[in-house]
């Protein structure tokens, strides 16, 4: 047994009359009470609250083997609740044995609160505990979904799911353990993203524990770089690895860990645990494609996601014996966070934002900025020059609807480079709108890669997206998607692949989305190579472009390339196209955006560390920042190691 005897008295004084405990395990940082009399449990729900507010634990309730009935009858009840209609027809109802829980998939959005109604009944009529996952409204275009399927069915393999199992339960003991070591001594090391941007990774020691915040790769003109050191951690004594959100700079070298032998659990929200597996399994075909020798295999993306623990936000948890775990809404891209760890029982706290944005979308909400107590501000800085302040989102989307417009009367194609998850889905949302409002003509938009792999995640999760959008998702309408929307697969064989990129540059004026964002490899490229020369089309950035990166290049004014593409191989190109540089739809945070949060971040921190930002930027915001706030501003470089306690 993980938990002490007085665990079990509380939980057993605060229960129903009528139901009773038979076993109380931990899997992972969530405290199984394992009952008799689910039904009874279930009118008294509320209770469930009580019990974990009081524990101050992750709490799951699930029924005795002896008290949930057997599969067939399970589902056939399922059934009766939910109705046909609403159950995908592919994945349906997965049970899991080993766990006693049953998951539903659904063909069809369903809100959060219809879910948690219909969880109840499914429980108090099966004692299966059941998991609901909503599904996608109908739209014109159909969505990729194998990749979704894909990780469903790495969770759902028997084999899988003894391991998960083994290591929860071992994962359990090891974090509800009494402390061996007071917190005398906690350390933060810049792995990467220290005055530069790209490969974000920090990691976090104390006497007891340590943890890895991000594992990303820096792209770069010739080659991708790895967080310093990451080879040389010692991966037996990391207890966990936390995900902000799904950007290849703060989740590529994830399953690296994993093929050189880590085991241990990774923390993100549920959609950024799909959208990891869409964009990791996509850089390793990619790689290969490209006859490249990706660092790591499908393999370890595969074990990545078994070892994956999802947490809504504002839900605490305890990942070690001496840290809890909160995750909180970024702003920055759908189930991103801001990382909040209490540490030595509310000794010291730190939150690490991540990328984040403190201000309007138009689909998500702004980053929390309230928090219980706050000592470390780890903020990125990735605006934080003086002059890093982006028009307002209104006067972004105007300059880009103006610029399709007069790129497709003069017969020209506009060219987006996006990242596959984020701005991409803006872009789309942006452009369908203005469509729908008639304030600009029906030309077909393009969309190539991964876009519409991770659209198809953003409809699945709507809560996660602010109220307009997820609103219309809920009514059944796709916010993103019209008839004008025109999806390309990915061709298998490079003579298809030629034939789709030659039949949209040559055909009607159009608007062709693809990543990768810095113009740095992917679908783009091929796009790119071949609208180059011709001064009627238009490149439009509309995203962050990093050092050394191609599109860094032409945004600073550089015009002749020797590129290799996988359509045309080796070639040399002379920029002759329009290029324009929209930075209203960034989705980090502009300098003003950064200033105002230190501002109104309740607690104010005692002490900023400034990461994620060229050199010039993070020192000319730390300056700022020590001048107004009057508060320690640190800028480390990657490879520093800092102790921030003891002062």
């Amino acid at each position: 047994m993980c938990v002490k005897d007085e665990v079990k008295n509380v939980v057993v004084s605060m229960l129903p009359r009528g139901v009773s405990v038979v076993g109380i395990e931990c899997e992972g940082p969530t405290l199984v009470i394992y009952i008799k009399n689910p039904s009874t449990l279930m009118e008294q729900s509320p209770i469930i609250r009580s019990i974990a507010k009081t524990l101050k634990k992750r709490v799951v309730f699930r029924a005795a083997p002896e008290a949930r009935i057997d599969e067939e009858a399970a589902r056939k009840a399922i059934y009766e609740v939910l109705g046909d209609d609403i159950i995908d027809r592919k994945d349906g109802v997965r049970f899991s044995r080993r766990f006693g829980e049953v998951y539903v998939y659904l063909s069809s959005p369903l809100k959060e609160r219809e879910i948690k109604k219909l969880e109840k009944e499914i429980f108090a009529r099966t004692g299966w505990k059941p998991n609901i996952e909503s599904g996608m409204p109908r739209s014109k275009v159909r969505l990729p979904t194998h990749e979704i399927y894909a990780v469903r069915q790495i969770l759902h393999n028997e084999g899988v799911e003894e391991e998960r199992y083994r290591m929860l339960h071992q994962l359990g003991r090891r974090i509800y353990r009494d402390p061996i070591m007071t917190v005398n001594n906690i350390q933060v090391g810049v792995l990467g993203a220290g005055q530069e941007v790209g490969r974000s990774s920090i990691l976090v020691r104390t006497s007891e524990s340590t943890l890895l915040l991000d594992c990303g790769l820096k792209p770069s003109a010739s080659s991708d770089e790895f967080p310093v050191g990451l080879h040389l951690l010692d991966l037996d004594e990391l207890d966990a690895v936390i995900i902000t959100h799904a950007h290849m700079d703060h989740i590529a070298c994830l399953p690296y860990l994993f093929k050189y032998g880590y085991r241990g659990p990774v923390y993100m929200t549920e959609p950024t645990k799909y959208l990891l597996y869409i964009l990791l399994s996509d850089y390793v075909e990619i790689a290969r494609r490209e006859g490249r020798t990706p660092p790591y295999g499908l393999s370890e993306v595969e074990e990545t996601i078994y070892h994956t623990i999802t947490l809504d936000y504002e839900d605490t948890t305890d990942i070690t014996p001496d840290i809890k775990l909160s995750l909180y809404d970024a702003g920055h891209e759908i189930g991103s966070s801001l990382v909040h760890l209490h540490i030595g029982n509310g000794l010291y706290n730190i939150v690490y934002t991540g990328d984040f944005k403190y201000g309007y979308t138009r689909l998500l909400s702004p980053a929390n900025d309230r928090f219980r107590r706050l000592e470390l501000l780890i903020m990125e800085s990735t605006y934080g020059g003086k002059d890093d302040v982006q028009p307002p989102r209104e006067e972004s989307e105007s300059v880009l609807l103006q610029t399709i417009r007069a790129t497709v009367e003069k017969g020209g194609k506009v060219l987006i480079p996006v990242f596959s998850t984020g701005r991409a889905q803006e872009i789309l949302y942006v452009i369908n709108q203005a469509v729908r409002q008639r304030l600009m003509p029906k030309v077909k938009v393009y969309v190539d890669g991964m876009v519409l792999e991770t659209l198809s995640v953003h409809t699945m999760f709507p809560q996660y997206l602010n109220r307009e959008v997820s609103e219309m998702i809920y009514e059944g309408v796709d916010p993103f998607i019209d008839d004008h929307v025109v999806p390309v697969d990915r061709a298998k064989r490079l003579e298809e692949r030629v034939e789709q990129v030659m039949n949209i540059v040559q055909g009607e004026p159009s608007v062709i989305m693809a990543p990768h964002g810095m113009l740095n490899g992917g679908p783009v490229l091929d796009y790119f190579a071949h609208l180059a020369e011709d001064p009627k089309s238009s490149l439009i950035f509309v995203s962050y472009q990093a050092e050394n990166t191609l599109g860094r290049r032409i945004l600073n004014g550089e015009r002749e390339f020797v590129l290799r593409t996988l359509t045309l191989g080796e070639t040399k190109i002379n920029v002759a196209m329009n290029v324009r540089y929209i930075p209203g739809f960034s989705g980090h945070s502009d300098r003003r955006e950064l200033m105002n949060y230190v501002r109104r971040v309740e607690p104010r921190p005692q002490k900023i560390m400034l990461v994620h930002g060229e050199p010039s930027k993070a020192i000319s915001l730390a300056v700022s920042l020590e001048l107004k706030y009057h508060v320690t501003t640190l800028v480390p470089k990657t490879g520093d190691h800092i102790r921030i306690y003891p002062p």
